[in-house]
């Protein structure tokens, strides 16, 4: 993880003399907030990255940081024993659900606004399959519930989802740090801030960090996804290749 104080430091010091330059009405729909960087590069050592994310409080409102993205068909199995073996017997997947998902606000989620506009804006961990559509090979029995909170706990897990600090200063700027761990796929991901008050959504900004492969690994992954059959029928042939020399290595030895 990169922590770097100073340049925090440096974008909330930028961004105070930004909220002093900006006349700021109370009543205003508008929100502020910007990002360290809306690029990140993986490239063979990438480690996971740290994203800054800061803004302007409005007077009298709360606020709440949703990161949410790529959305895609996600697929959570159960495994039954037959004959002292395990197989995958069960299976749900569900359609267009962000593999990552990040939370941040200045107060409980849940006392800001009600759980139907929570699930309706994808606010929710617990409400983010609601609503989604869903294939199944089993009938439930009443276990829908333990299913999606398996499917929190494995996101959770895994640094999917995650819940992060969100701070004040002098109740006129707000600050999080979200981490992207190492495993995070490509795609742009939307950084939303909504303004909320009588638990009501009074504005709402979104800005988009795009992550994107680098290097000779980009080269790899465009590859695949343009020539699949080709790249299909390479790793078959690297595959053979690789046990052709491993088993003259060990003749030989």
């Amino acid at each position: 993880m990169e922590i770097n104080l100073n340049i925090e430091k440096f974008f909330l010091f930028n961004f105070l003399f930004l909220f002093i330059l900006i006349p700021f009405d109370g009543n205003t729909q508008e929100t502020y907030f910007d990002l360290s960087q809306d690029e990140i590069k993986i490239e063979t050592n990438f480690d996971g990255k740290e994203i800054i994310i800061f803004g302007l409080l409005e007077d009298n409102h709360d606020t709440i940081l949703a990161i949410r993205g790529p959305n895609k068909k996600l697929k959570i199995q159960k495994k039954d024993r037959y004959f002292g073996l395990w197989f995958n017997t069960k299976r749900i997947t569900y359609n267009k659900v962000p593999n990552i998902f990040f939370l941040a606000s200045t107060d409980n989620i849940e006392n800001l606004l009600p759980e139907s506009k929570l699930i309706q804006e994808n606010l929710s961990f617990n409400g983010i399959l609601r609503n989604k559509n869903y294939n199944q090979n089993f009938a439930f029995e009443n276990d829908q519930d333990i299913w999606i909170e398996n499917f929190i706990r494995i996101k959770k897990e895994k640094l999917f989802y995650n819940q992060f600090e969100m701070k004040k200063f002098k109740d006129k700027l707000f600050q999080t740090s979200v981490y992207f761990p190492s495993t995070t796929t490509p795609g742009n991901y939307t950084v939303s801030v909504y303004h909320v008050r009588n638990k009501t959504i009074m504005s709402k900004e979104d800005k988009v960090i795009n992550i994107v492969k680098a290097g000779i690994g980009n080269n790899i992954y465009n590859f695949a996804n343009s020539n699949s059959a080709a790249y299909g029928l390479f790793t078959i042939v690297f595959a053979i290749l690789s046990g052709l020399i491993a088993a003259t290595l060990f003749r030989r030895l």
